[in-house]
């Protein structure tokens, strides 16, 4: 009996997430370990995820970061020693929390000697959300380093690291830009004020719980531009690193 013709069945595994440029994510699911395309993607990623680390977090505190990716790129380039590799992968994991305590300790340190413009109902508010967004950068940007430690071993990890770094320069960017400005905060204070006194304002909310919310909204919109313009760069890179031949 002839077999009739009919669609392959496309396993979950096969399909793109859209975490990375098509090209890189289609590489990192077709190298082997150890193979030529295997080590230009943990190049690639270590060149991200270094640039991340170091961007995002402050010197010394991310020395075990660092050394992990100087690692990967040594074992990219010679393959060495990757049981060396997996204990400092695991010393770097453990070390994250320490990462990001360091990173919020030096933000808040910063921003009190830094000058305030005009005080506003919202200053107590944003200048925790201010540490909070330089935590979750310095925390994403480890999560960077850390999956490209894990591509030694399965090179498809790499897939997840342009995402991990958008993620953590948007929030870095924008928490010691926007979510920092006076001139945003006090726009979001006004904006409270008119909604909350405006004829036809549905009741339950007050200037303050206004201000909030709009001051995420602002630094929402915010957030989605610079990681759309980081992921944006950092494509391109990928798409300049990779090279004619895997971009056909």
């Amino acid at each position: 009996m002839t077999r009739s013709p009919g669609l392959r069945v496309v396993r979950a595994a096969d399909q793109f997430t859209g975490a990375a440029l098509p090209a890189f994510e289609r590489a990192g699911k077709l190298a082997r370990p150890g193979d030529a395309t295997h080590r230009g993607l943990l190049m690639i990623a270590v060149t991200l995820a270094r640039f991340a680390v170091r961007a995002c977090s402050p010197p010394g505190s991310n020395a075990l970061l660092l050394e992990g990716l100087d690692l990967t790129e040594g074992w990219a380039e010679r393959g060495n020693d990757p049981e060396r590799l997996a204990r400092l992968r695991n010393d770097a994991f453990n070390s994250v929390v320490a990462v990001e305590r360091k990173t919020v300790e030096a933000v808040a340190s910063a921003t009190k000697q830094l000058a305030r413009g005009a005080p506003t109902l919202l200053d107590e508010h944003a200048d925790l959300v201010v540490c909070r967004y330089a935590g979750l950068a310095a925390n994403y940007a480890a999560g960077a380093a850390l999956l490209t430690m894990d591509a030694v071993r399965e090179p498809e990890r790499v897939i997840g690291v342009p995402q991990q770094i958008s993620g953590a320069l948007a929030y870095q960017r924008v928490g010691l830009g926007p979510a920092r400005s006076p001139e945003l905060r006090a726009s979001a204070c006004e904006q409270a004020e008119w909604e909350h006194e405006r004829q036809g304002a549905p009741p339950g909310h007050g200037v303050g719980g206004i201000a909030i919310q709009l001051f995420h909204e602002y630094l929402g919109a915010r957030w989605k531009d610079q990681s759309d313009a980081e992921r944006a760069r950092a494509d391109e890179f990928c798409r300049w690193a990779l090279g004619p031949s895997l971009l056909d």
